[in-house]
């Protein structure tokens, strides 16, 4: 992931990488406006996925080196998922397995129910976004990882969520922490943040609740109609596993190919823990579809 493109949607300049041939497969990273996460984060799953797939990865709006949203009435998920939607026609793409971790779960799940005709199958991976609330989830989790946040980041403090998110450390390379680093350093990202300390709990939080039970509700109404692969790590510290078991049977009700694989010894970021056992799985059930 050396070679980054970067294209307008709709009046923002985003980021993304692509490789790869056949069937397209975009990979929607998690996090939210000002947060380290980008699309490199799919760095160990992106060439081996390159050589089954046509791959695509973007930056959500506010994150990478993707624009800031152009006012602070569009900090929310309804933005994210539209800028996502918008990204897929800007780039040409037909239809699509659309696969979103985390806080990419959500634009997943809703442009399949919204537009089915786009959509070849989802796979989702540890979410607490798109999973129904329960009590298990930690709701201070990320805010503890904030306190005490340095003038300038440091790899010190970027490495704070990874690490707490994961099972085994060995998959934060050298190079992940300093993409990380370089961007939270950005300038464009430190505005995010501030902007996010007065709009998180005031507006960006209530639409993702609103989307995220609108999205269910059209689930459980038969509006996704694309097999559904759920993703799990067992030790999921800040998605616990209970959501990912609610989750598939409430997905499995309505879409009758869904399957729900669970990874041991894996955290939040299973994705990269088990990159290449959950690569196959993500091959194998997508020629499944075919059959």
């Amino acid at each position: 992931m050396k070679d980054p493109k970067f294209i307008d949607v709709d009046g923002i300049k985003t980021r993304y990488f692509e490789a790869g041939r056949d069937e397209p497969l975009l990979l929607i990273h998690g996090g939210h406006f000002g947060s380290y996460y980008s699309a490199y984060h799919w760095n160990l799953n992106f060439d081996d996925l390159s050589a089954h797939f046509h791959v695509y990865a973007l930056d959500k709006i506010g994150q990478g080196h993707t624009d800031n949203p152009q006012s602070d009435a569009d900090y929310t998920m309804t933005k994210t998922i539209e800028h996502v939607y918008q990204f897929i026609r800007a780039v040409g793409i037909q239809k699509a397995v659309l696969m979103g971790h985390s806080r990419g779960a959500l634009p997943a799940a809703r442009i399949a129910a919204d537009h089915p005709e786009l959509v070849k199958a989802v796979v989702i991976v540890d979410t607490n976004t798109l999973a129904a609330d329960h009590p298990s989830t930690p709701t201070n989790f990320y805010t503890k990882l904030d306190e005490n946040a340095p003038p300038t980041p440091n790899e010190e403090f970027v490495r704070r969520e990874p690490e707490a998110n994961s099972y085994s450390k060995a998959h934060i390379t050298a190079d992940l922490v300093a993409e990380m680093l370089n961007i939270a350093r950005l300038a464009k990202i430190q505005e995010a943040r501030k902007r996010m300390e007065h709009l998180l709990n005031r507006q960006f939080l209530p639409d993702v609740k609103k989307k995220k039970y609108e999205t269910l509700d059209m689930i459980r109404d038969g509006r996704l109609k694309a097999p559904t692969l759920v993703l799990w790590g067992l030790n999921d510290p800040s998605a616990p596993i209970v959501l990912g078991h609610q989750l598939f049977q409430h997905i499995a009700y309505a879409v009758p190919r869904t399957q729900f694989h669970v990874f041991n010894h894996a955290g939040h970021y299973v994705f990269r823990e088990h990159a290449r056992e959950l690569d196959r799985v993500i091959v194998d059930f997508v020629r499944g579809c075919s059959d």
